[in-house]
């Protein structure tokens, strides 16, 4: 049996290469000890990339669905390359289905911040209130709850989650989570499977702020959403995503040949999965774009330490490039930025 240290994780990956219009298929291998990878090209039966540091990509990233992404190329994890790797995984991606109903969002930060720490937080969607939810959750009285308001549901990963979850939620906690596993697997195929994203509202007083996928990675989802929502914002809208890179490219290109970052920015916000809220400022509405550029503070986290000391990036952000959060820089681009991820996507 292999020690942690000794870990060596096996995944089949797939990489569309968009110049031939062809998916590549490779062995990706991840040593634990070291967090170094290496690629093998299973069609030329050749090493594609020597073993190396890339510190970027964690054990915690590596699930079947996932899109990492190694030196420019978003690689989908497909299934497990040995039975090692699956014998350690498959009770790590054990998943239950969490929903914090109309009545706890504005607590939803904090529940973020507490579910973050033990969870992998696979997928999120803030959800309308709809009928009929009691085909899919079984229980009547939570249907009943998810039907009266707008929800957020998560798709959380981790070794007996089910029980897990149930653990650490009080009898009279208004948050909920699946009954069994395989109710789970139904819960999440119907609200994180073909079915599209609500419609946002109030789109015009609204604003976006993106978190980055290394402030998720890191688990400061719940806390920027908290600080969010104490300054006195609504998230109308939310969502968990994964960026395509001509997607990045395609939404940041404003900032090309404009700010330095650029390309940096594209590679970081491909990363991994980053969430996008429709945020809007509830006391005045219309000037939700400067509140929450306000509210985010500089672009670069060592500036706004100085400047903005209680500001989303002077709190969370690395550096210009993993600076936290995007949030809408002027307010004629709110409705489009918003538009661009809960309509176009």
């Amino acid at each position: 049996m292999r020690t942690p240290s000794e870990a060596r994780y096996a995944f089949l990956v797939e990489w569309l290469d968009t110049a031939s219009a062809i998916v590549k298929q490779y062995q990706l291998i991840h040593f634990a000890a070291d967090g170094t990878l290496e690629m093998f090209d299973i069609k030329n039966r050749r090493t594609f990339l020597k073993r190396c540091d890339y510190p970027s990509v964690k054990t915690a990233d590596l699930y079947i669905g996932n899109i990492v992404t190694v030196y420019g190329r978003q690689l989908t994890i497909k299934d497990y390359g040995d039975e090692y790797t699956a014998s350690v995984f498959v009770k790590k991606a054990e998943m239950t289905v969490a929903y914090v109903p109309s009545t706890a969002l504005a607590d939803l930060g904090k529940v973020l911040d507490v579910v973050e720490q033990e969870f992998l937080i696979a997928e999120l969607r803030l959800l309308g209130p709809s009928a009929g939810l009691s085909a899919v959750v079984g229980d009547a009285a939570l249907a009943a709850s998810l039907s009266a308001g707008p929800f957020v549901a998560m798709k959380l990963c981790a070794e007996d989650a089910v029980g897990k979850l149930a653990g650490m939620l009080p009898a009279d906690s208004p948050v909920k989570g699946s009954a069994t596993g395989s109710s789970a697997v139904t819960e999440a195929d119907y609200f994180f499977g073909s079915s599209p994203r609500p419609a946002p509202t109030e789109v015009e007083n609204s604003s976006l702020l993106l978190v980055r996928p290394h402030a998720v990675r890191d688990r400061k989802l719940g806390a920027i959403v908290a600080m969010l929502i104490e300054s006195g914002f609504a998230c109308n809208s939310m969502a968990m995503v994964q960026l395509s890179r001509p997607n990045a490219q395609e939404f940041f290109e404003v900032y090309k040949g404009v700010v330095p970052e650029y390309a940096d920015w594209v590679d970081e916000i491909v990363a991994g999965k980053c969430v996008a809220i429709q945020a809007m400022f509830k006391s005045q509405p219309q000037d939700s774009v400067p509140a929450l550029r306000e509210l985010c503070g500089a672009h670069d986290p060592e500036i706004a330490s100085h400047l903005h000391t209680s500001s989303l990036r002077a709190l969370f952000g690395e550096s210009k490039i993993k600076n936290a959060v995007h949030c809408t820089d002027l307010p004629e681009d709110g409705p489009l930025e918003v538009d661009y991820f809960f309509t176009l996507l």
